[in-house]
């Protein structure tokens, strides 16, 4: 039996609509991702958690055993990528048309004929993935709002992703598009991404800023009492130094690895800023030297 794959939408009612949901295909994407971390972390991560407890050992023992575990981490992230490739270009290729997290779901894929996909389309279609990814997860969350339910990667690879009990020659009619409802939700996406973006930088100067008066105090602290070198609370990742000129100086860096160096002049009490770009003394409330 052949069947008309472009139903108009006023007959769509007139046939099952067969595509898997948003929240049906997430739970299987999540599945998933839990299946195909489990192979490479085996792999590695237990000679990882072998090399670290050597660590504790001694100092050269500790210098190996940290260039092995970076090796190890290199092995995880490249068996990691080699074996998800492989596992979803295999299995959505394969005689079931579905990863074990779609099957568990009910879900399959299949190409504009509703058939079995090939190997390199399959393949093509989990590198487009890595698009839906980029775009602030948005070629994902187009699925719902889009022609047939498809994501950015179905589109690019031309798949449908579908219920278990579609048959070849089954009808794959289109569904009402949400366009403007998706740029509706672009558009805030984008300004939630933004605004986390801008929310961190506020974070990141306000804890500079906080560092900075540690620094300063601990400065001043030192001033008054020269053989007073313990560190105060929060200046564990700071450097103290002095020169011959009697000069004191403290170095940190902030969480986006912006190096602040200030300077508490000889037989003077107010600290002031050495780096060259007088933004970044602004950032921390910290007047520039002279």
């Amino acid at each position: 039996m052949t069947t008309d794959n472009t139903l108009p939408l006023n007959n769509q009612q007139a046939v099952s609509i067969p595509y898997g949901g948003f929240w049906r295909r997430f739970g299987a994407f999540l599945l998933d991702g839990i299946i195909s971390f489990i192979p490479p972390s085996v792999i590695c991560l237990i000679p990882i958690v072998w090399q670290a407890q050597k660590m504790m050992g001694t100092q050269q023992q500790a210098g190996s055993s940290f260039l092995f575990i970076i090796a190890l981490y290199l092995l995880w992230c490249v068996l990691g990528f080699i074996f998800t490739w492989l596992y979803f270009a295999f299995l959505e290729s394969g005689k079931h048309q579905a990863t074990w997290g779609k099957r568990l779901l009910g879900l399959k894929v299949v190409d504009e004929q509703g058939r079995r996909i090939t190997f390199a389309r399959a393949t093509g279609r989990y590198f487009a993935k890595m698009l839906s990814y980029v775009v602030f997860y948005i070629g994902f969350i187009m699925m719902p709002f889009t022609n047939r339910k498809r994501a950015l990667h179905d589109i690019i690879a031309g798949t449908y992703v579908v219920k278990s009990s579609f048959q070849q020659g089954d009808a794959l009619p289109p569904t009402q598009a949400h366009i403007g409802w998706l740029v509706c939700v672009c558009i805030l996406l984008v300004g939630a991404y933004v605004g986390l973006i801008g929310v961190g930088l506020w974070a990141d100067k306000s804890l500079a800023k906080d560092q900075a008066a540690t620094a300063a105090a601990q400065l001043q602290a030192i001033r008054a009492d020269n053989e007073n070198w313990d560190e105060l609370p929060g200046t564990e990742e700071m450097d103290f130094l002095s020169d011959d000129e009697g000069n004191l100086y403290v170095s940190f860096y902030s969480r986006n690895a912006t190096e602040y160096v200030l300077m508490l002049p000889a037989e003077q009490n107010n600290v002031c800023c050495l780096n060259t770009d007088t933004a970044e003394c602004e950032d921390i409330a910290v007047t520039p030297c002279d």
